[in-house]
């Protein structure tokens, strides 16, 4: 929606986020579907749980 709008602020917001997203579960973290097609022992997280990882990752990022 961004590039359709020429809004720059909100292009950089989403690739921001999508960024923290693949950090996040390249480092483990995941929910229980994604979890399943890395392996039974595969640690995972609640849905609640994996939006609070995101949150705490992207207010670091944007921050910094």
């Amino acid at each position: 929606r961004g590039k359709l709008d020429g809004n720059q602020a909100l292009i950089d917001f989403a690739t921001t986020l999508e960024e923290v997203v693949v950090a996040s579960v390249e480092a483990g973290h995941m929910t229980k579907d994604l979890a399943s097609l890395v392996g039974p022992d595969q640690k995972w997280e609640t849905t609640e749980d994996f939006l609070v990882t995101i949150d705490n990752a992207l207010q670091q990022r944007l921050a910094s």
